[in-house]
């Protein structure tokens, strides 16, 4: 009886673990089952030229384009494990590029993926196939700090250390948007930290509501992050930034965006 009842709660759990393997491998496993869009249009030398008349690439570094082996570093994930085929790297340095880009993306129907350090675990930060990368490395300003109220103003590509030891005063960084005789004089701590922070970037880390060291202290960054501009896929630039720790005037839609890791907008 003791055997029997054995064989039959192995039969009973035949069926769940197929299950849990068939869901094992398509979270973790290859990608290659997966099908690039045939609506998709394929990027040709029409949209590069284009994209050089929209970005201010006279510091030669802007655009990046050649093949997918040349492009390594922007096609394949931390681990290695995941390596996509884009042929044409964007890093624009301000939002109306970042508009412009979208917009046109769009409207021929090219698809882009939105890069930040690439230090996703998951394949989160390259992409599939031969989408175009929109890396936002450039946009690494420093905007504004209050060090009364603690509220900072950064772009999306500022690094998560460096802007740390900014706001801890641990080096002498100046942004060129904040004049040197109005730099903060009491150190303030950044409410977020990661083992990745010598490379991930602030953009990333709000698009992935990513967590950290400091999480149980300062709580998540839907509650640290106050306000956001976003542009969305159709170029539309979204002012949600705000300087108020609560604000009741309509929807939060910031909340929206973070953790959306880029689906809803840049």
């Amino acid at each position: 009886q003791t055997h029997a009842s054995i064989m039959n709660m192995h039969r009973t759990w035949q069926p769940l673990r197929r299950h849990l393997t068939h869901r094992l491998n398509r979270s973790f496993g290859s990608i290659a089952h997966l099908q690039r869009n045939p609506s998709h249009a394929t990027l040709s030398d029409k949209d590069i030229a284009h994209f050089e008349s929209i970005i201010d690439n006279s510091a030669g570094n802007a655009i990046v384009s050649g093949t997918a082996q040349e492009l390594s570093s922007y096609n394949t994930d931390w681990l290695k494990k995941y390596i996509g085929a884009s042929r044409l790297v964007l890093r624009p340095k301000t939002t109306d590029e970042v508009s412009a880009i979208l917009s046109y993306c769009n409207e021929r129907r090219l698809p882009i993926h939105t890069q930040a350090g690439n230090t996703s675990l998951v394949g989160g930060g390259v992409p599939v196939f031969d989408e175009i990368v929109l890396s936002t490395s450039r946009m690494n300003n420093i905007l504004s700090f209050d060090q009364v109220s603690g509220i900072l103003v950064c772009e999306a590509g500022c690094v998560l250390q460096e802007t740390d030891s900014y706001l801890r005063l641990d080096n002498d960084t100046v942004y060129p948007s904040i004049p040197r005789d109005r730099k903060h004089t009491i150190p303030h701590i950044f409410p977020l930290d990661l083992g990745a922070k010598g490379t991930c970037q602030i953009g990333g880390n709000i698009s992935t509501n990513a967590g950290g060291l400091r999480l149980v202290r300062y709580g998540s960054l839907h509650g640290t992050v106050l306000g956001l501009e976003v542009v969305t896929a159709d170029g539309t630039v979204l002012d949600l930034l705000s300087e108020c720790r609560k604000d009741n005037t309509g929807y939060d839609l910031k909340q929206l965006f973070i953790g959306s890791e880029g689906g809803l907008g840049v």
